[in-house]
């Protein structure tokens, strides 16, 4: 028996999908969340998770965040996306974390569930193809505005407040921007994304 967590801030979507994946796999046994938070609540309480699939929008973070975390906190649960419209760049960012999917929400639950079985069997499936890297880093539309803030020397608390998100969720941000810049601070981030004319 495999087991699923998936983490979705839309009720009527999350339940839908957990009733439809029950019918449509018996043995799959399925855990919802609704938020980065709960999420975590859950894998703590529940070792044996096999797979966690997320939305990229979340209420507390993007769902890339959420999936960084998981692999850092729990190393053997497979990762990936389940989102209404990923792209190249979404999709290049999941592969860089290491995650087994990037899925779209279009897809019928005949079709999620192949996908499914093929992750659970150790494979991977990606919706969308990632961008190819080129030498120069592909950062979401969020991550870009938080380095022009930087840049400007506005601090991570000066910055939650602009962009109306926590301070945690700005140092989640740092974390992945620090991680697909391949740098250790905000000031070689700032650099280098002014070498790149990222900003």
């Amino acid at each position: 028996m495999y087991t699923l967590l998936f983490v979705d801030d839309h009720p009527l979507y999350r339940e839908g999908v957990r009733r439809a994946l029950s019918d449509a796999m018996p043995g799959l046994r399925i855990l919802l969340a609704d938020r980065n938070a709960s999420a975590q609540t859950v894998l703590a309480a529940e070792p044996e998770i096999d797979l966690c699939l997320s939305d990229f929008q979340l209420p507390d973070g993007d769902g890339l965040a959420l999936l960084g975390q998981v692999a850092r906190q729990h190393p053997t649960v497979a990762r990936g996306l389940l989102c209404g419209a990923p792209d190249a760049a979404m999709a290049r960012q999941a592969q860089m974390l290491g995650c087994v999917a990037c899925l779209s929400k279009d897809r019928d639950i005949a079709s999620l569930g192949d996908a499914l079985r093929t992750l659970f069997e150790g494979g991977s499936v990606y919706d969308v193809a990632p961008a190819p890297a080129l030498g120069t880093t592909s950062l979401s539309d969020k991550r870009k505005e938080i380095l022009r803030l930087a840049a400007k020397g506005l601090s991570n608390k000066e910055i939650s407040g602009l962009l109306g998100i926590s301070e945690r969720t700005v140092k989640d941000h740092w974390s992945y921007i620090f991680e697909q810049m391949g740098v250790s601070n905000r000031t070689e981030a700032v650099s280098q994304a002014l070498r790149e004319r990222l900003l």
